[in-house]
């Protein structure tokens, strides 16, 4: 992409995200700009070049804020249609002239301009979303047998607050040195509560798959993190048994060593998980589509799907 497009594609990207709330600067030769928001944040990449393209697709960027990171959510935006790009939402000509045009009529009408990532227009007129998420591993045919029911299935992504929490430091106690250094991740459903084991690596930030449904989260990220470091404190509390001689008396003392709460420190995001749900004559069976799981516990509980 030429110089001269490439810097007035940056200024109407800016202007896009600025108008959304986001505080905007240049960035350095990994990406063009960064966009810091209340909930979230973002790289963006303007290019046309496959090679770069690439890199930057397949890199993970993080934003700390105090003692909290988080991962960025990556834009590519890219007037090749040809390009293959995965991992990451991409803008291109219609993309960009719908966000464009939103935010001036909502500096016409004195509205708030939203930038609402649920429902882009995709090239060739589709519509459809990008979001980060697990990918499907299992099938619909490899879930209906997994299921062990007979009936027809769909596939629904189900929001889950993603956790990485690290520890460091450690407490000695006489000659006894306990070692706190650890990681733990952990994945909270955003609908009912339930946890699985899950990555913010495995996460991928692509177009949703024809056909899909997406469930909308009902718990609130505030209280996740402080929920998050508080396992992970019990996880590495131990007790700890100190055995002392005096002469010909031997003295056992207890102590009880936890990590400090400031030597933990967290990321949360929110991931979706693929989900088929087998609907039989009798029951309802849902299958884990990353990990292959026949699922005990419903994943929405009734929520209502969009």
């Amino acid at each position: 992409m030429e110089g001269d497009l490439r810097e007035r594609t940056q200024d109407i990207v800016a202007m896009i995200l600025n108008a959304s709330g986001y505080e905007v600067e240049a960035a350095d030769e990994l990406f063009d700009l960064s966009a810091v928001g209340d909930k979230d944040s973002y790289v963006v990449l303007i290019s046309d070049n496959q090679e770069e393209c690439d890199r930057f697709c397949h890199r993970t960027f993080r934003l700390r804020n105090g003692e909290h990171t988080e991962v960025c959510r990556k834009i590519l935006v890219t007037f090749d249609g040809a390009l293959a790009a995965e991992h990451c939402t991409c803008w291109g000509e219609e993309e960009i002239a719908r966000y464009a045009g939103e935010v001036a009529l909502a500096r016409i009408f004195g509205r708030k301009f939203v930038l609402d990532e649920a429902v882009p227009v995709g090239r060739g007129g589709q519509t459809k979303s990008a979001i980060r998420h697990l990918p499907i591993k299992v099938g619909e045919r490899d879930a209906a047998i997994l299921s062990g029911t007979r009936g027809k299935a769909r596939c629904r992504f189900v929001p889950y607050w993603c956790c990485h929490c690290t520890s460091t430091g450690s407490q000695s106690v006489m000659n006894r040195v306990v070692s706190f250094e650890a990681e733990r991740n952990d994945g909270i459903n955003a609908i009912n509560g339930t946890r699985m084991e899950m990555s913010l690596g495995d996460a991928v930030d692509t177009m949703m798959p024809d056909g899909c449904e997406v469930l909308t989260p009902k718990i609130p990220r505030e209280g996740i993190e402080e929920t998050a470091v508080a396992a992970m404190i019990q996880n590495l509390t131990q007790r700890v048994r100190i055995k002392k001689e005096e002469g010909d008396t031997v003295f056992y003392r207890e102590e009880i060593l936890k990590p400090k709460k400031e030597n933990i420190t967290t990321e949360v995001a929110m991931v979706y998980v693929p989900v088929w749900q087998v609907e039989g004559r009798d029951r309802v069976v849902e299958v884990n589509a990353f990990t292959g799981e026949v699922m005990g516990m419903p994943s929405d509980e009734g929520v209502e799907i969009f």
